[in-house]
């Protein structure tokens, strides 16, 4: 029986992430504004990668980490794994290599732009470690973990340094978004290994060593916590150099102490919201 085309498209376009992908695009607004990017010239079709390509990289990174995840997501979310059930998975194929030429394409119009090789090489790199993520990295310890939540610090990186990378040198690189983008990977990190908890037993069954999987559940919940207090401690003194608004340092400071609190009871599923949450909040001095 084959499937109707309307419904096949709704479930590739989960397997994207959208509103993961329109939080990358966000944030990467955010940023530009943040640094005095002038927000008129991303009307131009072409500066408009500077928000767009960073979406399409993170949308190919979604499709191809599915992809490679079938066994994994069939043991873990069987109600999610629709990569070879409800969307051919020539397809996903397909569409994660469109979106990373165009990606490549866009990055490349980009350099040519700023007379910078920076924004083709980002997204090169970028492409290359997401799609080595599940196949290479994901089984490696924590080796994994530091690639993706690399991949999450170039969101800042990328629109905080490299619209003006032909312009600055190394002594006038901006301090704050490059503490931003750190304390943007530690979090992401510690979400990463929140996930990898979650997964643990399709992980397991894929032979993925996660680092999670590598450590006693008294390890990783120590772990979690320690982490989750540094980052508040962290999070909150950059807030506080951004002269942050009052109920972003509480509402920090409530996030930090919720993650180390369901860190400590091992509620790992709220913990991995709360963190998502927290992560938003790191961009409220932006606004």
């Amino acid at each position: 029986m084959s499937t109707s085309p309307i419904p096949s498209f709704l479930l590739w376009l989960r397997l994207t992430r959208p509103w993961n992908v329109l939080a990358m695009g966000s944030m990467v607004a955010l940023v530009l504004r943040w640094q005095g990017y002038p927000m008129g010239d991303l009307l131009h079709s072409g500066k408009a990668g500077w928000v767009v390509v960073p979406m399409l990289v993170g949308a190919a990174g979604n499709l191809i980490n599915d992809y490679f995840d079938v066994r994994e997501d069939r043991i873990n979310k069987p109600q999610k794994a629709f990569v070879g059930r409800g969307v051919k998975r020539r397809v996903v194929m397909v569409t994660h290599w469109g979106f990373s030429l165009v990606a490549c394409g866009w990055g490349a119009w980009l350099s040519h732009e700023m007379g910078s090789a920076w924004p083709v090489a980002t997204v090169a790199v970028l492409t290359a470690i997401l799609w080595m993520y599940s196949p290479l990295l994901k089984g490696r310890g924590a080796w994994g973990n530091v690639a993706i939540s690399l991949c999450v610090a170039s969101l800042v990186l990328w629109g905080g340094l490299l619209p003006f990378a032909s312009t600055f040198r190394m002594q006038g690189l901006s301090i704050p978004p490059l503490m931003l983008a750190s304390i943007l990977g530690a979090l992401n990190f510690l979400r990463e290994w929140v996930k990898d908890l979650q997964d643990i037993h399709g992980d397991r069954a894929a032979n993925h060593r996660t680092m999670a999987s590598r450590l006693s559940p008294t390890q990783n919940r120590v772990g979690l916590m320690v982490g989750a207090s540094l980052t508040t401690a962290f999070s909150l003194g950059w807030m506080a150099w951004q002269a942050a608004h009052w109920a972003c340092l509480v509402g920090t400071a409530v996030a930090g102490v919720a993650c180390t609190w369901l860190a400590f009871r091992g509620n790992h599923r709220r913990l991995s919201a709360w963190m998502k949450l927290w992560m938003g909040l790191l961009f409220w001095p932006l606004l």
